[in-house]
């Protein structure tokens, strides 16, 4: 019985061991070389990723080019004219416009609707969207990049995905005493343990949750539960609406992207809420320090403008079909902004009432806005500048 268990004790160690040495060949292999993401954005040491400069690409067919700052969008003098009055757009990837020719991105139709209105002076509106970019990242976006382009105003546009990534980005970042960013450094071993969704439902700090949720920094385990085996043993890592319901994670903000469009919230999604309103807070004052003007606009995602809008792009979302109608989260902004005293440009009824007479504004495929809801979501920035006199036209 003693040499048995000492066989097995062996055994047991000598499996560690190989699980070690493969645990650091794999963390090694994966750190080696210059960072990588995709053909179009690459990994950044302070601002986790950017776009690449000076890149021409296809996304969805059609043409995206960069310029030296890595902007989707035309080159510009190292000094502004001081004949121009300069917009500074940051966003997302509904602000980078992946899929939609210079023209038509948000920027580009905002400067073209702004020209017609005979502004002086003459205004140009730089394109800051950066896919997967949330507060924390514009934030940073904001100090390294966008301040050198000397703007006369900044808009943030603030979309219903922003919590999750605030929060999946405040996990690995680099946080000063205010609580804002210093720099948010790539992690993806980090950032895949946070996404991996657990195997069954259970109650947190459970001693098998918590075992799980160490398991899933294991970088031998997230290459498992990514093979086909893996997810056939496990369960697939896309979350339908089916079974983010059967592993009750609805409203859990980390795998539910969207909880912040259901009705109803508990504590969890208020601290997540804490964090992107404490970044925003912080956009706020260091462009006050600056003394350049700030808004936010806040602007719907397709479940919440129509039921019939981007059905199959939703799915990728764990969404059902139905109009999402809760106004929560532009309420929860425009709080903010009163507190925070700085205006907020609230889209939902704009784009719900052009998807009556112009729909559909987003891909039936992707959530993104086509041509068509580019130019609803440009108008209804332009039109809420004049209203708060952002902007002097004619």
């Amino acid at each position: 019985m003693r040499r048995a268990g000492r066989l097995l004790l062996a055994c047991l160690l000598g499996a560690l061991a190989v699980v070690a040495v493969v645990e650091v060949g794999l963390r090694a292999w994966a750190g080696r070389g210059v960072p990588e993401m995709t053909a179009t954005h690459t990994s950044d040491p302070i601002i986790h990723h950017r776009l690449r400069p000076n890149i021409t690409a296809q996304v969805r067919g059609v043409e995206f080019r960069t310029n030296s700052l890595g902007l989707h969008d035309r080159e510009y003098p190292p000094r502004k004219p001081d004949s121009d009055f300069r917009i500074l757009l940051l966003g997302d990837s509904f602000t980078e416009g992946g899929g939609l020719a210079l023209e038509d991105t948000v920027a580009k139709q905002m400067e073209a609707m702004l020209a017609t209105r005979r502004c002086r002076p003459s205004v140009e509106v730089v394109n800051g969207g950066i896919a997967s970019y949330s507060p924390i990242l514009e934030y940073l976006f904001l100090r390294d990049v966008g301040l050198a382009l000397e703007p006369d105003l900044v808009v943030l546009n603030f979309d219903m995905t922003d919590v999750h990534d605030d929060v999946v980005r405040t996990a690995g970042a680099r946080l000063g005493p205010d609580g804002l960013p210093l720099a948010v450094p790539t992690d993806r071993r980090l950032e895949t343990a946070l996404l991996l969704p657990p195997l069954r439902k259970l109650p947190a700090r459970w001693p098998l949750d918590r075992a799980e949720r160490s398991l899933n920094r294991l970088l031998i385990y997230q290459t498992l539960r990514r093979s086909g085996m893996g997810q056939a043993l496990f369960g697939p890592l896309r979350l339908t609406p089916e079974r983010l319901h059967a592993l009750g994670l609805v409203g859990d903000i980390r795998y539910d992207t969207m909880a912040i469009t259901r009705d109803g919230a508990g504590p969890v999604l208020d601290e997540a809420w804490r964090l992107s309103e404490r970044y925003l807070e912080g956009v706020h004052q260091l462009t006050r320090r600056h003394g350049i003007p700030f808004v936010v606009v806040v602007q719907p995602h397709p479940h919440q403008v129509a039921a019939t809008e981007s059905l199959g792009g939703r799915l990728r979302f764990a969404l059902p079909p139905g109009l999402y109608a809760s106004e929560e989260p532009f309420r929860r902004i425009e709080a903010l902004g009163s507190r925070a005293g700085f205006p907020v440009i609230n889209l939902l009824h704009h784009f719900r009432r052009h998807h009556a007479t112009e729909g559909p504004l987003y891909w039936d495929d992707d959530i993104h806005h086509n041509p068509r809801g580019a130019r609803v979501f440009a108008e209804g920035i332009v039109t809420g500048l004049l209203e708060h006199r952002l902007v002097r036209c004619d």
